[in-house]
């Protein structure tokens, strides 16, 4: 069992686990009611008062949350009657991955992330609301955007932010752990163009020794392991992103045919600079997890055949890929 290091619970699980029960997750029960799809429009004054759970199996619609979570945030003088289910924000399931319905939701199953919180009102969504596992205030996209600025960070309010994406290719899945306050968002799709990517570099033969330099929470880096790469470096100069690198490593151990993860080093630094290894596995592949700025990686990692830059949309990757240039070869995903 592996505790989350956010609400010390068991919220989080092996990923043969989640695997397993992805294809009836969020499926309705037979006792199920039809939904009412609301409109996300309408004025609050218009809707119903609430929609019930299901008498059988006790969950909610997606509508049905959001509803209450509206209703609350208008008690607490956050929300007036002329706005409706979209101003509360952004529903996030706890275990996202493409779905061709709308999910029937069971306890502490959906983070909801958006503008005009209270921490009393998030505390109070939490305690009203079942389905309601964590609340963040959004403050913009998280992570490390520039190196000669500030850190930018969302707040989790009340709850737990832990929560998971199963990522899908022809190389096989992945279930990938974040904490959503402090990792931006990627919505699992059917056609994922990173994933498209990856696919074309293994049937071209180019998945053996591959450094992830922006790794985030080990998306790409963890699925070239699953691809058969030899040998995979992740790297991250954003703290949270590396916690849920080791964290995926544990989560997905099996599936990458990792027989031992080590800690050398420990970082304490929220960005980090000059290059630590915070872990390695061995197994079927190397890999090495490093905390630190990408433009100074290679003063201690090994260049690699392949390395991957996966950057924020509109950053200058001039300075990076000259970085990475002893590898023999960069791709800008």
């Amino acid at each position: 069992m592996m505790i989350c290091p956010v609400c010390k619970s068991d919220c989080i699980r092996c990923a043969e686990e989640v695997l397993a029960e992805i294809d009836t997750r969020y499926l309705a029960c037979p006792g199920c009611a039809p939904e009412l799809h609301l409109s996300k429009t309408a004025r609050l004054s218009s809707l119903p008062k609430r929609i019930a759970r299901c008498k059988s199996c006790g969950r909610a619609t997606l509508d049905a949350v959001m509803l209450d979570a509206l209703r609350l945030l208008q008690r607490f003088g956050l929300r007036d009657e002329d706005e409706g289910l979209r101003s509360v924000g952004s529903p996030l399931i706890d275990v996202g991955y493409p779905l061709a319905y709308s999910p029937r939701l069971g306890p502490k199953s959906l983070i909801i992330i958006g503008e005009r919180y209270s921490k009393r009102a998030a505390e109070a969504m939490i305690q009203e609301i079942p389905e309601i596992k964590g609340v963040i205030l959004s403050r913009g996209v998280p992570g490390v955007h520039d190196a000669e600025e500030m850190a930018q960070e969302n707040v989790l309010l009340a709850g737990c932010d832990m929560r998971a994406d199963v990522v899908s290719s022809l190389l096989g899945d992945l279930v990938i752990y974040k904490n959503q306050s402090l990792i931006h968002i990627e919505f699992s799709r059917q056609n994922a163009p990173k994933m498209r990517i990856l696919e074309q570099l293994y049937f071209q033969g180019k998945l053996r020794d591959v450094v992830d330099g922006l790794s985030g929470p080990g998306t790409l880096g963890l699925m070239c392991v699953l691809a058969g790469a030899r040998r995979v470096v992740l790297n991250d100069a954003w703290q949270p992103a590396i916690q849920n690198v080791q964290l995926n490593l544990e989560v997905n151990k099996r599936l990458l045919g990792i027989e031992e993860i080590l800690h050398p080093e420990e970082s304490n630094r929220a960005v980090g600079t000059d290059p630590v290894l915070v872990a390695s596995a061995r197994g079927a592949s190397q890999i090495e997890v490093y905390h630190g700025d990408l433009t100074r990686l290679f003063s201690r990692a090994n260049p690699a055949k392949l390395c991957l830059i996966d950057s924020f949309p509109g950053t200058d990757t001039a300075d990076l890929e000259k970085a990475c240039s002893c590898c023999s070869e960069v791709i800008l995903i």
